[in-house]
């Protein structure tokens, strides 16, 4: 049994014929016009993991012969059946003879948030887009996560993957985003330029779903849209452009579009939630003012659908209004500030620290990091290429460490406002506002300590090989338990991608410990060699302080 990809949803007797179904129920067009009886349709669950073990056996039996060397290898494999267990239920497989498998798990998440697993041989004969798309779904889709840390939508992608056509806008969304993240291996970088046909196309299909009034209410198109919002951010950030935040904005009209639609189940409220929080970042990066839109978002979320990461994001709309209102006083060349405007963003800052300051008291009990010592046995020489100041913290998960990082990457833009302005106001020396400097520049030296140490936690000591998981990179663990399969599959395909964003803003601290910056510099360039990221991505010092501000680099 296989992960063949998406087949036809059409009729047997349709799929039998090799013609189209318009699969209307309870019977299709094409068996009702002939007089034939309508056979009905396959569990769509039973279609996606179809059982091609008899076609696969056939085609090895005649490739072994016409090369006899593959008869000893077949009969041997033979001797030990593979089982894959299926919700429970166990079904003895035949092997797959001289073909090459390999097995990687599948998970399927229940509504309890538990996985269950199922293991399936996957074959490397299919076509390029969708061997990316199994990979895209065993990789990260469909990997065990922190029921509180979700507010992305990729775990909502299968139960609405399955039901869609071939050829619709959320398979064409899907396939482009596979294709751009498997793409990050240096031995399928081509799936990138094969990515940009598909993403053509799904684009066309979107101007048309949008513009209809029963498409446009439906979870796959803001699916699709989310999905076509994420690959632009892959595309942008190895090839280190500017994101546009074109489908960031039509996401957010999508959802005001509609409306009550919004809650009226789980996966619509955690849409929601995953364009606010898209919107947020993107909003941020570009300070730009985020506005009533937060509000308006907040009060679409139903009450009940409210967690650690859903708080964090609200909370952290509010650094979006404190840039988009700061940057332009702070970064105007031609008049400079009034003290007037510098204690108001002071104050504004103040206000914004404080609110943020309380997210931490409100995670689970297990969202805690803890060291670990996984690393210590390492070189010294060599435990430097990983670890900075011999600090390795572990998580419960790679998205509860990327909401950690979150928080200390906004709480740092935080501490950077308040040391421009206050480096412009060039308080005299032991007075309050000298005071509140010590105290930025000593909360900001510990919020980078806590992004490095995660840094083992997202990249363990990979420093190549594209986003797939590899037996010989070492990530750390509690000392008990061995990292499991789920934790270095997330690590290796979104642990850079999570992290680099983090590093990115903790590059650009004042007065860190010596070396600590060429370290994360270091970090940033090994997971641009991971993903292979084409430009060298820069972290100007200049751009958050400014040299007035004391201990900068002046």
């Amino acid at each position: 049994m296989v992960y063949g990809g998406k087949p036809s949803t059409g009729c047997k007797n349709c799929r039998k014929r090799k013609i189209k179904c318009d699969e209307q129920r309870p019977a299709c067009t094409q068996c009702t016009n002939t007089d034939r009886i309508c056979p009905g349709y396959a569990q769509l669950f039973d279609l996606v993991l179809r059982d091609q073990t008899e076609s696969v056996t056939r085609k090895a039996q005649r490739r072994n012969k016409r090369d006899p060397r593959n008869v000893r290898a077949t009969a041997a494999a033979e001797e030990t059946p593979v089982t894959a267990v299926v919700a429970g239920r166990s079904e003895a497989q035949r092997p797959l003879g001289a073909f090459r498998t390999s097995s990687f798990p599948i998970a399927s998440p229940t509504h309890s948030g538990h996985v269950l697993p199922l293991s399936l041989p996957r074959s490397f004969h299919d076509s390029p887009e969708q061997q990316a798309v199994n990979g895209f779904f065993v990789n990260y889709v469909l990997i065990r996560r922190h029921p509180y840390s979700r507010r992305g939508y990729l775990d909502c992608l299968l139960p609405l993957y399955q039901n869609a056509r071939d050829d619709s806008l959320l398979s064409l969304a899907t396939t482009a985003m596979a294709l751009a993240i498997e793409g990050g291996s240096p031995s399928t970088a081509h799936y990138r330029k094969l990515s940009h046909s598909f993403f053509g196309r799904a684009l066309v299909k979107t101007s048309r779903a949008i513009r209809d009034p029963i498409e446009s209410v439906k979870d796959e198109t803001l699916m699709s849209v989310l999905l076509l919002s994420f690959y632009e951010r892959v595309l942008a950030t190895s090839e280190t452009k500017d994101i546009s935040g074109v489908h960031d904005t039509g996401a957010v009209a999508l959802v005001k579009h509609r409306g009550k639609e919004n809650g009226k189940s789980e996966m619509s409220a955690r849409l929601l939630l995953a364009v606010q929080t898209q919107v947020v970042d993107h909003c941020i990066q570009t300070a730009s003012p985020f506005g009533k839109t937060s509000a308006d978002l907040d009060s679409m979320r139903p009450d009940a659908f409210e967690t650690a990461a859903s708080r964090l994001t609200s909370l952290s709309a509010k650094l979006s209004d404190l840039t988009a209102y700061a940057y332009p006083i702070l970064k105007n060349r031609a008049q400079f500030p009034s003290q007037e405007q510098l204690m108001s963003i002071l104050d504004y800052a103040g206000d914004v620290e404080a609110q943020l300051s309380t997210w931490p008291d409100t995670v689970p009990d297990d969202w805690h990091w803890r060291p670990s010592h996984t690393f210590d046995s390492l070189p010294s020489q060599e435990s430097k290429l990983y670890v900075y100041n011999r600090r390795v913290d572990i998580y419960h998960d790679i998205w509860v460490a990327s909401i950690w990082n979150s928080y200390r990457g906004t709480m740092l833009m935080i501490q950077y406002l308040t040391l421009q302005s206050l480096g412009m106001l060039n308080p005299p020396p032991l007075s309050a506002f000298a005071y509140r400097i010590v105290t930025a520049i000593n909360k900001v030296q510990e919020l980078v300590d806590d992004i490095c140490g995660s840094v083992p936690f997202n990249l363990g000591t990979k420093t190549f090989g594209g986003p797939s998981d590899r037996s010989e990179v070492r990530y750390p663990d509690d000392g008990i338990h061995k990292a499991s399969s789920d934790y270095r599959k997330s690590a290796a395909g979104l642990g850079g991608w999570f992290i680099i964003d983090p590093l990115k803003i903790a590059a650009k601290a004042i007065s860190l410990r010596e070396g600590q910056q060429d370290w994360m510099l270091k970090q940033i360039e090994r997971i641009q060699r991971i993903y292979t990221i084409k430009k060298p991505i820069e972290c100007p010092t200049s751009e958050m302080p400014t040299p007035h501000c004391p201990g900068g680099r002046g």
